[in-house]
Parts: structure tokens; sequence; C-alpha cells
């Protein structure tokens, strides 16, 4: 008998996320190694031409994400913005991990009930979001209007846009791909060839009020 299963993530957000991911570690090192002069200055040519591209891919991916799957774009920051008593209540004990990781007993047994996203995914991702347009932005300043920013300006432009980046890659690592490795079938389903999708208990478990309120019932 065939497992039921659920579409968690559709071709265009793992699309996105993906290209996102790849091209942010590469803009992430590339930056790193210059600002911190880890490399010669033959090296530091080198790399800053390779963030360049890797800021026009990770420009056009988070654009053309936005544009073009402007549905997709909007559901999401309404699943990420949409709180209620169960998101709140997540945090007595964030979602339980104290207890499953380090065996601490912090708060409640019982996890309040998610949507698609938890508590903590809708603290993070709104931030990264605007992290990865923020730095976008400020990227594209710097490069190419300079001149015309003023020299204070550009030194706060240019703080923002190191130390951001390096706040935000900081939160990745250690919030957003953490927490990922925590559920393995959504990370088969965002990584794998094919449909982004995950076993329906799986849902159940993580994401009851999703399966509940938003999952439609299909009849074969």
């Amino acid at each position: 008998m065939c497992e039921d299963r659920v579409l968690k993530f559709p071709t265009s957000e793992k699309v996105f996320h993906n290209i996102n991911m790849l091209s942010w570690f590469i803009l992430a090192v590339s930056g790193v190694a210059v600002y911190f002069k880890l490399v010669g200055e033959s090296g530091a040519s080198l790399l800053m031409d390779i963030h360049i591209i890797a800021a026009v891919i990770s420009t056009v991916n988070f654009f053309g994400f936005a544009i073009i799957n402007a549905d997709r774009f909007i559901l999401l920051l309404k699943n990420l913005t949409t709180w209620d008593r169960d998101t709140l209540a997540w945090f007595k004990n964030l979602g339980g991990y104290p207890r499953k990781l380090f065996g601490i007993n912090f708060g409640p047994v019982e996890v309040a009930p998610q949507g698609k996203f938890n508590a903590g995914q809708k603290a993070l991702y709104p931030l990264l979001i605007f992290m990865i347009f923020a730095l976008i932005v400020s990227g594209w300043l710097l490069y190419a209007f300079t001149p015309a920013l003023g020299k204070q300006s550009v030194v706060y432009i240019f703080n923002f846009h190191i130390w951001g980046s390096i706040v935000a890659t900081v939160l990745v690592v250690f919030g957003h791909a953490t927490m990922a490795f925590l559920n393995k079938e959504e990370l088969k389903a965002m990584f794998r060839f094919g449909a982004g999708d995950i076993p329906l208990e799986d849902a159940k478990l993580h994401s009851p009020k999703w399966v509940e309120n938003d999952l439609m019932k299909v009849e074969e």
C-alpha cells in the first residue's frame, strides 16, 4: 500500500531556496575572505569577480521568484507572518527541542500545534528574507552608486553590508541549517530531484494545523 504524502515544497520554492543557498555561500565566503584579507591581492581580485557574479545570480533569483511566482511569495509571507495563540505557546518549551536534544525539562511536555512553519521559523525566516533584500540593495549601491552617495553614507552602507551579512550567515548556519537537519523528511524533500513531498504522518506530527486547515483531500 502506498504511503500518503503531501506537497510541502513546490518546485518554484525549491529552486528559489537552493539557488539562494548556493549563492549566499559563495557571497559569504568570498566577501569574508576579501574583507579580512585572507587572500593576496590577485586572489582578492578574483574573489570579487566571483562575488559580483554570485550577486547577479542572487538578485535575479530573489526578484524573479517574488515577481514570477508572486502568488507563492505572498502565500509564503502570509504563512510566516500569521501568528496565533499556538504560535506564541511554542516558545513555552521552544518546540520541545531542549528536551529532545539535551534532555532538559524546559516547559510543558506537549508542543503547541503549529502551521506550515513553527514559531521559531516564523521569527527567523522573515528576518532572513529582509536581510537578503537589504544586502542585495546595499551591495548594488556600493558597486554602482558609490560616487553619488557621499563618504559617510558609503561607510554606513558598507558596514551594514559586511556585518549584516556576517550576522545573517551565523543565524542561517546555527538557526536554519541546524534545525533543518533535525527534520530528515523535510530536508530530503527540499534537496532531492522531483516533488518536494513528505509523508502525511510527518506533516501531522510537525505541522498539524497546516494539515487540518490548509490541505485539501483529493479523491481518486
